[in-house]
């Protein structure tokens, strides 16, 4: 039977039987149409799961047999808050995915210039919502037991200097490379990354980045599309200073 790592946002009973809250049930017992003797894993996005095995069904909720809880801390030491561009769709929805597979600490999306989503918009709660889904479903396929910190959406303009051992924008115009940044400080604990959307970031935003502290790198010869310049920066952090290394 396939591996189903599970989300609860309610802590299960341990070494007893629990009822599965109502949501994870219809994924479990609907979607993924689990049967009696299925075993899985909980996790409440605290560091810790518990195994557990599918009993049988009480209405619409699944019947769990769960053990005890284990600490199972997937986070990455490298506390990285990735600021990301709204961009389309689909394209934004994979970054997060990918960014939470990745293990990033925490996501601020950010409106740019050239953005194609308006900030109210960005801002409103059905989309928020939307996101803190696929960031929970993006830890459910990749077996991780942190849930990335989903801030809420601010321009780009209107954010403070970040409080971090290392802030970097990612740009094509700028002559070092992200690389050899990340190279030179291989104790960093601490960092934040920003990268552009479509049409990448204005001369003026670059300005106000680097007013705030940021450093200017590029990601290397070629221009990479806004979502696959964001989930590289973020791999050659985890690289270097976080869990990705040799």
């Amino acid at each position: 039977m396939p591996r189903i790592h599970l989300y609860s946002a309610e802590t299960p009973s341990e070494d007893s039987h629990w009822l599965l809250p109502a949501e994870p049930s219809h994924h479990l017992l609907r979607v993924l149409r689990a049967r009696p003797g299925q075993e899985l894993t909980l996790f409440t996005g605290d560091g810790r799961d518990y195994p557990a095995e599918l009993v049988g069904a009480q209405g619409k909720q699944a019947l769990l047999a769960v053990g005890q809880a284990r600490q199972r801390d997937t986070a990455s030491p490298l506390h990285c808050c990735l600021w990301l561009p709204l961009i389309r769709a689909e394209r934004w929805d994979w970054a997060l995915q990918k960014a939470t597979e990745l293990g990033v600490h925490a996501i601020q999306p950010v409106v740019c210039r050239h953005s194609l989503v308006p900030l109210r918009e960005a801002q409103a709660a059905r989309r928020q919502e939307r996101w803190r889904e696929i960031l929970i479903a993006a830890c459910e396929q990749s077996s991780a037991t942190r849930i990335p910190q989903l801030l809420p959406a601010r321009a780009l303009s209107e954010l403070e200097a970040p409080a971090a051992q290392l802030a970097v924008v990612c740009d094509p115009g700028y002559s070092k490379r992200l690389g050899s940044i990340l190279a030179a400080r291989p104790g960093c604990a601490s960092i934040v990354l920003l990268c552009g959307p479509e049409g990448g970031l204005h001369p003026a935003e670059l300005e106000r980045a680097e007013s705030l502290g940021f450093v200017g790198a590029q990601l290397g010869p070629r221009i990479l599309r806004a979502e696959t310049a964001a989930i590289t920066a973020l791999t050659l952090a985890q690289g270097f200073c976080g869990d990705l290394g040799g």
